[in-house]
């Protein structure tokens, strides 16, 4: 004679894995978020250096290298140089935000 095993009913059981999933993640979101600033291509630079020439009261920002997650960029955007830029490394544009 066979013995008799009841079988669980989860109708919620996909609900169970999601969310601890979620969890996981929103537990390691220092670790993802690291991750997707070193492989994404659009990211946050900071400025390192620049060199300008001086017209009286006039700076004509001449070279602007920033620093991101994948080295440096140089820049020649001639107005400005602002201290922290998001920039697209694949075409070297800044993102307007």
């Amino acid at each position: 004679m066979k013995t008799y095993f009841p079988k669980k009913y989860r109708p919620f059981a996909w609900l169970s894995v999601l969310l601890r999933t979620v969890t996981y993640l929103l537990r390691h979101w220092l670790l993802l978020l690291i991750a997707m600033w070193v492989i994404s291509p659009v990211g946050p630079h900071l400025l390192v250096w620049y060199t300008y020439k001086q017209y009286g009261t006039y700076r004509d920002y001449n070279d602007c290298v920033y620093l991101g997650g994948r080295g440096l960029i140089e820049r020649n955007v001639g107005d400005d140089c602002p201290v922290i830029v998001i920039i697209d490394r694949r075409t070297g544009q800044q993102i307007q935000l």
